[in-house]
């Protein structure tokens, strides 16, 4: 029997579209009147023959019958005209067109310009503006290509180009094929071989002819390999089409309003709304889901309205642009409109332009109509959940159609952007914004989108209140900077840069020197960097909104060009701390993930990063290579600076979390010492803390003049199997003492060659499986290497490692890019990895880096053993004499002693010994043969007798001798978080007024259900590894308080009803008659809370 797998239910007439007859053979007959044949062609792979067709002119329901050997199969094609597909009809339960308001026919309201006063943009393409504003009105209209030609993301991320190979990744694993879009022709052309594909004219309906046709749904090669050039051409072209709008929209408001400037850009808005107008009736043809890899069509795109739940199946799906980039094309498109209106609401020359494509409008208010109903259908996309992109560029997108469209009707829009959407508004600066003023997702361009929407966000909310004052009052829409973390955002955009030239890599991002430098004689970091990504108006924007005077400091030496002495940061609520010299920018700077987010994240927990003298010494891979390559590569503990215990096969592969235990600093030495565990997700009993605890103590240690060195002494208990991994400087590692001898294969193994990654000896060992190269040992007590730099020979980086647990192999191996050959990379790597199997103990390993451009300034660098066996001694001498002494007890408490061989010791945790200066934490006492240093309230345990959230002050009893600059850790035994002291203030003598750095507002939300000890809830507040265990959930009405027990994030994007879950402790629950519709707040702590200090003492 023959059958019709595919075909497109309802289509515009005069459509081009690809139907697919399958049958045992070719023996097919195709009875399709007053469709046009435009060519066809037998495929045997799929036992089909493709007929490329072209749907009547004349709106109708037509059957198209296939015959073989006397069996038929028949299809029902539907041709409707635009105009029919814009009124308001019912298919399968929904409404159609998705236009805003559904179920009616769109009235304008607009009636003056409403975009014009917002920033214009600096970068004027003037090439592009010329392209665009010389072409005649049929070239304009084509550049646009029709919407059942499918779209996709990337053409091929595993063979890579069908000549050459993979040796085209070398150039962009995401988008390496080079291509023209001006004019659009279909072509691709491989960088690497200069090879073009496909071999067809898609542009003259050729879909057939050469070796490597593309039809629009992929080229495949003899194995069976697919490659999208067609698809991923439109979609770049798609892209195309929006820059020449934006060229033409920019120029138009930075100079005069040019008439016939403006009739081209009306031009292509009409030509824009025709497919969307389309799209709005027939979903089959929108960009549907977005795929990492390339993948093959099911015979033809999906028909979404066919689904059991159709708006639901339009979630992520787009329109003619995927799902991420609608928000933007929205806001595109509403700035062009609000240019053009002028000239669009009275200009007859563009309706009889427009009509010579077929448009049926009669007067330049059809011109009008036609614009405003795709953007209303646009924000039903929007609504629909089709336009899913990074927060909160969605409800930045809805706020400026309202802005544009000036309607005052949009009330069930607002509590949408409010309280439905993906970023809920009305809690958006708490839920989303960590208290530190951090995004919850990767630094650099991802969290920009979060902290640049912050501002944005505001700023539209502000113009639409203005535009209609009594539609959306700030009662019932309220401002986003209420919460006073949103002054902490441009600052903590600032507080992680590195050197003045790069910032901490947190997750995928592309801080510079991050994945590798790019010239050719040196790695040095040129352009001067003053914070993380961050537009322009952020900070000009945050002095209107925030009244902060360190934000007028920040934006005046922005504007200036001058930079910050910015000391240590802490950003405890996200988990990030640096360390750094003193100077501005400061000539080194070491930092380390300790948290954990929610997006684009890596598997980081405690990767340490070091930047010295203008160069990137230790970094994150940052942004991947490509989507196929994160999880196995880029995301990878195993590329990281880190630790790592292994969980048995098949346990989930999570991270964890961490938490600042101490943090001393003093003259030329500062320190941070670590505690992590890792954390699993079981969605039946939330996020659990497992059996595996790591400790990382980190010190930045100024030596002789410029130069400095990292301390790095690391701690693994519990799990299957202790790594200590380390990428190193960019180019070759060499040593002299570690006997390393060649083993065949990978880290993953002797018998696991590169890139095989089935069959693992552990699922959680994949990276493993890309470093090959192997050199191997059973790892002496000691011994010293080197990376030498093969861009900057000049550049090193000496490693002293110092000790080492018993039965410890050590490894040396190349890492380059997982897609392609190590030859193909362009980067290249020889990670040290230090791996142990337990013996029910812990691991111990500690190191020391120097970089430098010069001689070594370290002369010495030696360990001190003791009775503890997780403790550690270094002893480190200068090359000048300098003698730097640090001892750490990691488990012990303050009254524990552990007595070292050379004499000292140490009663409690912490202590450092500069030429002389002696500097404790967490100890009480601190003894050599000449020396006794004691500090009886070395650990000082208070309690929050009142606290004011607004103001971010605590008062706390019997906490003796704090000041401004002082750390303290609340409620230690539980979340633990850290606080730096602002200011303190001695209310009598046992009772004290800190003000902290952060707010203690974790999120706030509704009640949606609620069952005994388990409540659901309407907002998401942020639960990933553990983060609201052991905090306060508390009426926003009450005192009263509980304890967070288990909390977990509803798993589905976009997020349904009920987006957080949290279990209370039924042993410490003060909160009674909660019910749904209340709103409550997780907080940090609550009255009666603990506090910890731990002075530091010196002597």
């Amino acid at each position: 029997m023959p059958s019709i797998p595919w075909r497109p239910r309802v289509i515009l007439p005069g459509r081009n579209f690809r139907l697919p007859v399958q049958a045992t053979d070719d023996n097919i007959a195709l009875t399709s009147d007053h469709f046009e044949t435009i060519a066809t062609r037998w495929c045997e792979r799929d036992t089909a023959r493709y007929y490329y067709l072209r749907s009547p002119q004349k709106q109708g329901d037509y059957t198209l019958i296939a015959t073989h050997n006397g069996n038929t199969a028949e299809t029902t094609i539907q041709v409707r005209t635009l105009d029919n597909l814009r009124q308001p009809h019912t298919y399968n339960g929904a409404q159609w067109p998705r236009r805003w308001p559904l179920g009616q026919n769109y009235h304008p309201t607009k009636n003056r310009q409403t975009l014009q006063n917002d920033p214009k943009s600096e970068h004027l393409n003037e090439e592009t503006l010329a392209w665009w504003s010389s072409q005649p009105d049929h070239v304009l209209w084509s550049q646009l290509p029709p919407a059942e030609l499918p779209k996709a993301h990337f053409a091929n991320c595993h063979q890579g180009c069908p000549n050459c190979g993979t040796a085209i990744f070398k150039y962009s694993g995401f988008y390496p094929w080079e291509r023209n879009h001006l004019p659009c022709d279909f072509k691709s052309q491989c960088p690497s071989c200069a090879s073009i594909y496909p071999s067809n004219n898609l542009t003259k309906e050729d879909y057939t002819s050469g070796d490597h046709a593309d039809d629009g749904y992929g080229y495949f090669d003899a194995e069976g390999h697919i490659y999208l050039f067609a698809a991923t051409y439109h979609r770049d072209q798609c892209r195309a089409y929006h820059a020449g709008i934006n060229a033409l929209t920019d120029s138009l408001r930075t100079g005069d309003l040019d008439e016939e400037r403006t009739r081209k850009l009306g031009l292509m808005l009409l030509r824009y709304a025709t497919e969307e107008l389309y799209l709005a009736s027939v979903p089959q043809f929108r960009y549907g889901p977005s795929k990492s890899v390339e993948e093959p069509w099911d015979w033809g795109q999906p028909d979404w309205a066919e689904e059991i739940d159709p708006v639901a199946a339009l979630s992520r799906k787009g329109s003619i642009r995927y799902s991420i980039d609608t928000p933007y094309l929205i806001e595109s498109l509403a700035l062009a409109y609000d240019t053009a209106w002028p000239l669009l609401r009275e200009d007859t020359q563009l309706v009889e332009r427009a009509r010579a494509f077929g448009l049926s409008l009669q007067s330049p208010e059809d011109t009008c109509l036609f614009i405003e109903e795709m953007l209303a259908a646009l924000l039903q996309v929007t609504l629909d959940r089709g336009a899913g992109s990074n927060l909160p560029r969605e409800s930045q997108g809805v706020l400026i159609l309202l802005r544009c469209l000036d309607r005052a009707d949009a009330q069930d829009v607002m509590d949408w952007v409010y309280d439905e959407g993906p970023d809920t508004l009305r809690v958006f600066s708490t839920n989303d914004i960590l208290p530190d003023g951090t995004p919850q997702e990767a630094t650099g361009g991802y969290n920009a989108i979060h902290s640049d929407g912050l501002f944005d966000l505001e700023y539209h909310l502000r113009n639409l209140r203005t535009q209609q004052p009594d539609a959306y009052p700030e009662s019932l829409y309220p401002s986003l900077f209420k919460d006073p973390r949103g002054a902490r955002v441009p600052q903590a955009l600032c507080e992680i840069t590195m050197i003045g030239k790069s910032y901490f890599q947190f997750g995928d991002g592309s801080a510079p020197g991050s994945a590798g430098i790019q010239t050719k004689d040196s790695i040095r970091l040129e352009n001067d960097l003053y914070h993380a990504p961050m537009n322009a108006s952020v900070l000009e924007r945050a002095t209107t909104f925030t009244s902060d005077p360190h934000i007028a400091e920040i934006q005046s030496s922005v504007q200036n060009k001058q930079h910050r002495a910015l000391g240590p940061t802490i950003l405890d609520s996200v988990g990030i701390a640096i360390l750094r010299t003193p100077e501005a920018p400061e000539r080194a700077a070491v930092g380390i993930a300790y948290g954990d987010t929610m997006h684009h994240r890596h598997r980081d927990l405690l990767d340490v990063q070091l930047f010295a003298f203008d160069r990137p010494f230790l970094t994150d891979l940052g942004y991947p290579q490509s989507w196929a390559s994160t999880s196995p590569w880029e995301a990878h503990w195993a590329t990281h600076n880190t630790v790592w215990a292994d969980l048995p096969s098949g346990e989930p592969t999570s991270a964890g979390r961490g938490r600042l235990v101490r943090a001393l600093f003093t003259d030329g030495i500062q320190i941070l010492d670590i505690e992590a565990h890792r954390w699993t997700l079981d969605p039946s009993d939330g996020w659990c803390k497992v059996d595996i605890i790591f400790r990382r103590l980190i010190a930045l240690i100024e030596t002789d003049g410029e130069g400095i060195a990292l301390l790095d002494l690391s701690r693994i208990a519990g799990g299957a199997e202790h790594w200590r991994t380390c990428r190193g400087l960019e180019g070759i590692f060499q040593t002299d003492n570690a006997d390393l001898k060649p083993q065949p294969g990978t880290v993953a193994g002797p018998n696991i060659p590169r890139t095989q990654t089935d069959n693992l000896p552990h699922p959680d060992h994949t990276a493993l499986a890309y470093m090959d190269n192997v050199t191997t040992a059973q790892a002496p007590q000691t011994f010293h290497g080197t990376w030498q730099s093969q861009i900057e020979p000049a550049a090193h980086l000496d490693l002293h490692q110092l000790n080492i647990s018993p039965n410890t192999q050590i490894v040396n191996t190349r890492a380059a890019q997982a897609m392609g050959t190590p030859e193909e990379s362009n980067y290249l790597y020889h990670p040290v990895i230090w791996r142990r199997t337990p013996d029910n103990d812990s691991t111990c390993i500690d190191l020391v880096f120097e970089p430098r451009l010069g001689n070594p300034t370290l002369a010495s660098t030696t360990a001190i053993p003791s009775n503890n066996p997780t403790a550690s001694g270094i002893h480190l001498t200068t090359a000048k004499g300098k003698q730097i002494a640090l001892y750490w007890a990691p488990n012990a408490s303050p009254d524990d002693k552990t007595q070292f061989e050379n004499g000292v010791v140490l009663t409690g945790a912490l202590a450092v010994v500069a030429d002389g200066q002696i500097s404790t934490m967490g100890a009480t006492a601190f003894q050599t043969a000449a020396t006794t240093l004691t500090n009886p309230r070395a650990q000082q345990t208070g309690r929050i007798i009142a606290l004011n959230r607004d103001t971010c002050t605590i008062d706390v009893e019997d906490i003796e001798d704090i000041a401004a600059g002082d750390r303290i850790t609340i409620n230690p035994d539980g979340r633990a978080h850290s606080y730096h002291i602002e200011a303190a203030e001695q209310l009598d003598i046992h009772i004290h007024r800190l003000t902290l750095d952060v707010t203690s507002i974790l999120g706030r939300a509704k009640i949606i259900a609620i069952k005994d000890n388990k409540i659901d809830l309407g907002f998401h507040i942020m639960a990933k590894s553990g983060n609201l265990h052991g905090t306060r959930l508390q009426t926003e009405t009450s005192d009263d308080w509980t304890v967070i027990a288990n909390a977990q994030n509803a798993s589905t994007w976009p997020p349904g009803k009920i987006r957080t879950t949290i279990y209370l402790d039924p042993n410490n629950n003060k909160l009674q008659n909660l019910s749904p519709g209340t709103w409550v707040q997780a907080v940090d702590y609550a009255i009666g809370d603990t506090v910890l200090f731990e002075p530091l003492c010196r002597g």
